[in-house]
């Protein structure tokens, strides 16, 4: 025989388990897809190697970049990963580091580098900096100013 004490003991048991499972929810399709770029049919995930930004390619490999972790796709106007297409054959993506000074400095920096799809292989350009924090569409000339 069940003891009446015991169940809102059990109850508030239950409760707490499914408030901590929704707490580990997984992230929603939308975050995924900020953190991944399809890029000539590659997905490139970024990843903190190092405390520096990198690219997981389809095979495991990483592409090493320039600028400190924690970065961003530059995005699109919808949010989403932006990739600029410069030609049939060479396409670019932007990732970028925004720092904000410490207060009451309202001043922020930024570092970005640039990722194209050249005849099949990818290549990265040079950092670029700015003295302003990134996050919003950005013109073409970034993108592909940073090649030679």
């Amino acid at each position: 025989m069940i003891k009446l004490w015991i169940l809102p003991l059990f109850a508030a048991c239950v409760v707490s388990s499914l408030s901590a499972c929704a707490e580990q929810a997984p992230p929603s399709t939308a975050e995924l897809a900020k953190d991944r770029v399809i890029l000539a049919g590659q997905t490139l995930i970024l990843e903190n190697h190092q405390q520096r930004c990198a690219l997981r390619k389809p095979d495991q490999s990483l592409l090493q970049l320039e600028i400190p972790w924690p970065c961003k796709f530059s995005p699109d106007r919808k949010g989403l990963p932006r990739v600029e297409a410069v030609s049939d054959n060479e396409l670019i993506i932007l990732v970028y580091h925004s720092q904000a000074e410490p207060e009451p400095s309202r001043s922020c920096t930024s570092q970005y580098q640039a990722v194209r799809q050249i005849q099949g292989r990818l290549e990265t350009s040079i950092v670029a900096q700015s003295s302003f924090c990134m996050g919003g569409v950005i013109d073409q000339k970034h993108f592909v100013g940073l090649f030679p």
